[in-house]
């Protein structure tokens, strides 16, 4: 199950390599272009409207693996994030994996970081994004003791908000919700993270999670 592929962005690298691929959307429109842009696949492939908070079309224990890709998950409510991993829990089968990324809270005070260059068009930019960030956001000093936040990033113009959360908070969210055997991965680097440093992860703006549902 791919949760969240807009025009198909995953659907080509996984589907020629699984059985069945069933790839879901919340919105009419990227589903039908979705659809057209993958017509070729032939029954074992699938394209439909669907939303992560809420999968009834699915059985219980259907999907060897849950995909959430692109941080899909941080445009969610807080209440409907936790409501979508119990459902993606119960959609996937015991022994089952759940993959997804998430924003790193940690990464803030990177986020509002200026970098300059030789261009002036670029560097106007930069400074109008630091202070249309400071505006939306206030200073990132404040979200240093936060487990999650709401911060309006810069996406899509600054026109979405975008959950962010500490790395020990994800852990911690993903056991409450019944997943084992958790596992991260930086986005720089694609190396598996070690736990015991969870604290000084700054670097990665947002970070990969492995998950293991229970048999």
């Amino acid at each position: 199950l791919d949760i969240g592929i807009g025009l198909g962005r995953t659907t080509g690298h996984f589907a020629p390599l699984v059985r069945e691929y069933v790839g879901i959307d919340y919105s009419p429109s990227m589903v039908r272009v979705a659809r057209e842009n993958f017509a070729g696949f032939g029954e074992s492939l699938a394209i439909q409207p669907g939303d992560v908070r809420q999968m009834p079309e699915f059985e219980t224990g259907t999907f060897d693996l849950v995909l959430f890709s692109f941080n899909g998950i941080d445009y969610i409510k807080h209440e409907e994030r936790l409501q979508a991993l119990q459902e993606i829990k119960r959609v996937a089968k015991p022994g089952g994996l759940f993959v997804f990324s998430t924003h790193n809270i940690q990464y803030v005070d990177r986020l509002f970081s200026i970098k300059f260059n030789k261009r002036l068009k670029h560097n106007l930019y930069q400074i109008y994004r630091y202070a249309r960030l400071l505006f939306e956001n206030g200073f990132p000093y404040k979200y240093k003791q936060l487990n999650q936040a709401i911060l309006v990033d810069g996406v899509n113009h600054f026109k979405l908000t975008t959950y962010y959360i500490k790395p020990a908070a994800q852990l911690e969210q993903l056991a409450n919700s019944g997943f084992i055997n958790i596992r991260m991965f930086s986005l720089k680097t694609g190396l598996e993270i070690d736990p015991a440093g969870l604290n000084e992860l700054t670097a990665d703006s947002w970070i990969y999670y492995l998950c293991e549902i229970p048999g």
